[in-house]
């Protein structure tokens, strides 16, 4: 076996507390994929630079060291639509694979990101010969299709607030903890990011938050939201009106 893929300790992988909403953001992933990475190259993108288009001949997968990734499909008229947002210690490039040669999905920075590049033989090789590689690559896949199997059902609702409730709902479960006034979602997002998954403009998404903030539904902290009244959110997710 080639050094390169000599066996390293793991953390288990990350299980996330049970809930009818998921996150889209898939943040701060506790994998480790040291014993396919060592010794790749990294490459750095800045934001909204693209990494690889849908329908391109697939020649590696990126593990993202830092920052983020959004995945996006194109529709046959050529409209983008946003499917997920991945960090630190997520995996890009393997959709589809390996029932297709190419990529599936479209992958854009979100933010300035370096990832490291692992080519394709490299990569099979280390699943094949890794079985806690296999385990996180088919948690990962996991979580992957209960993002998109919501994103599919969000399509159906045309309220720009049930869309966006939905996805705070979805953060606040995955990422939230406990603070004197509410929970805080322990990850930032921009109001573009939250516009771009939901369909929306970032107009659209700012007019929702100031009405969600009116109401005391959530309130802002620098560069995070606190929400105070989770049950309003799920009130209006669930389309029972605003909240």
């Amino acid at each position: 076996m080639p050094a390169a893929y000599a066996a390293t300790p793991l953390d288990p992988p990350s299980h996330p507390t049970a809930s009818p909403f998921v996150s889209a953001w898939l943040a701060d992933l506790n994998y480790a994929w040291g014993a396919m990475t060592e010794g790749t190259r990294t490459v750095t993108l800045k934001k909204d630079q693209v990494l690889f288009h849908q329908g391109q001949l697939r020649q590696a997968v990126y593990v993202i060291e830092e920052g983020r990734v959004r995945l996006s499909s194109f529709s046959l008229d050529g409209r983008e639509r946003h499917l997920m947002i991945l960090g630190s210690h997520g995996l890009v490039g393997d959709c589809g694979w390996p029932h297709s040669d190419r990529y599936t999905v479209s992958a854009l920075a979100s933010s300035e990101a370096r990832l490291r590049v692992v080519d394709m033989p490299r990569f099979v090789a280390a699943l094949s010969e890794q079985p806690l590689l296999t385990q996180q690559h088919r948690e990962l896949n996991s979580r992957r299709l209960c993002v998109l199997l919501q994103q599919l059902e969000l399509q159906a609702h045309n309220s720009a607030g049930r869309r966006i409730c939905h996805h705070l709902l979805g953060l606040l479960y995955a990422y939230g903890s406990p603070v004197p006034q509410g929970r805080r979602i322990g990850i930032s997002f921009t109001q573009q990011e939250m516009g771009n998954i939901c369909g929306l403009s970032r107009v659209s998404v700012a007019y929702v938050f100031s009405r969600l903030e009116r109401q005391g539904v959530i309130a802002r902290q620098q560069r995070h939201l606190i929400v105070l009244r989770p049950e309003q959110l799920e009130r209006e997710a669930g389309g029972l009106g605003e909240a």
